[in-house]
């Protein structure tokens, strides 16, 4: 007699109507988990958190997909080096919104890495983010303004105090 496995439990469960959580509870095993079943079976998951696989939903997550991993320092490493590269040409296209994905990307890498105990694979990827957090150096992050600072009526001062880039974001 051939033994069910949890994922067809799972598959079979939220075919039944039951979310992700009350299967992870029955199966005595973790959402992500089953998230990550049905995913892999085809089926959607309602369910997401840093452990589970989503389906790719748009340029950057295709941009992104397979950048992570975490196998060694070398291999985090690599991936930080994808994500440089990444956030560079969006720096260059003037894309803040890549740029931002290239950051949580990072932010995702040393979590995740944080979560299965690889505290040195996590350094690279919480280095890496921190150097590139500080938006007084910004002009390294290959943001030039674009904004005329002079033709500003800024009777508060309230961005002459910012940095160039901050103030693009301000008015942005």
């Amino acid at each position: 007699m051939k033994r069910t496995s949890k994922k067809d439990l799972a598959i079979t469960m939220q075919a039944s109507g039951r979310s992700v959580e009350e299967i992870a509870a029955t199966l005595k095993c973790s959402p992500s988990y089953v998230a990550n079943a049905l995913i892999a079976s085809g089926k959607s998951s309602e369910y997401s958190d840093l452990y589970t696989s989503s389906i790719v939903q748009n340029t950057y997550a295709r941009m992104f997909s397979g950048v992570l991993r975490f196998k060694d320092v070398e291999a985090a490493k690599a991936s930080v080096a994808k994500i440089d590269e990444l956030f560079h040409q969006f720096g260059r296209e003037r894309d803040r919104r890549g740029q931002h994905q290239a950051q949580l990307m990072a932010l995702i890498g040393k979590n995740r890495a944080e979560g299965i105990n690889k505290s040195a694979e996590a350094k690279v990827f919480l280095d890496w983010l921190m150097s590139h957090l500080d938006t007084s150096h910004a002009a390294a992050c290959d943001m030039e303004p674009t904004f005329d600072f002079a033709e500003t009526n800024d009777p508060s001062g309230e961005y002459s105090e910012m940095s160039p880039y901050e103030a693009t974001l301000a008015y942005a």
